[in-house]
């Protein structure tokens, strides 16, 4: 008897469907389903995608300290899976995660799907998943990222020099958060 599919979360936006990824169905998916399946449901763009996800899947996306919460972004009139978001760094011991994001392909974006799907996933961390930060890195050559966030109320902390590498360039990341408190006095006005 195959195993059950773990239950997993959708929030819903006008235009989004936000389905939840957690370790626990990577864990179902990599032990019952076929390759294909599995890129399918993850809306992978390119076999290349896919062998990445597989790494980060055996070589280990937790640890005792450390866990993930990402929602596939689906387009509801055409089901279509756009992109991701989530939160990628959680420390649940420290009521912390940093948020990350991104749109798959270059025609969605600039039509407001990652404010909209920012909007609730920030609300979800912070009544659900019981956060007290919420972290955010950008390039400071992102405009578009750092807008968003910005709309959001994060508010800027600083710059790790040579933060991350991206095509054999070490590139600089600036650094937002959002706590609780201001939160609080800033979600009435999203």
């Amino acid at each position: 008897m195959q195993p059950t599919i773990p239950d997993t979360i959708v929030l819903e936006t006008e235009r989004l469907l936000l389905k939840e990824l957690t370790p626990e169905l990577y864990d179902y998916m990599f032990e019952n389903w076929a390759d294909a399946e599995i890129m399918t449901y993850l809306g992978s763009t390119s076999e290349a995608d896919f062998e990445l996800e597989k790494q980060k899947y055996t070589k280990g996306l937790t640890s005792f300290y450390l866990s993930f919460k990402n929602f596939l972004i689906v387009e509801k009139s055409t089901s279509r899976i756009i992109g991701r978001i989530g939160y990628h760094t959680w420390k649940a011991a420290h009521e912390r995660a940093e948020i990350g994001y991104g749109l798959y392909y270059e025609e969605d974006k600039n039509k407001g799907y990652m404010k909209e799907a920012m909007k609730t996933v920030l609300i979800y961390g912070f009544e659900q998943m019981n956060l007290n930060r919420i972290e955010a890195f950008a390039s400071p050559l992102n405009t578009p990222s750092i807008k968003l966030i910005e709309r959001y109320g994060f508010q800027y902390e600083g710059l790790l020099r040579q933060h991350y590498g991206r095509n054999g360039v070490r590139e600089d990341s600036a650094v937002y958060g959002l706590l609780r408190s201001e939160y609080e006095s800033l979600k009435h006005s999203w």
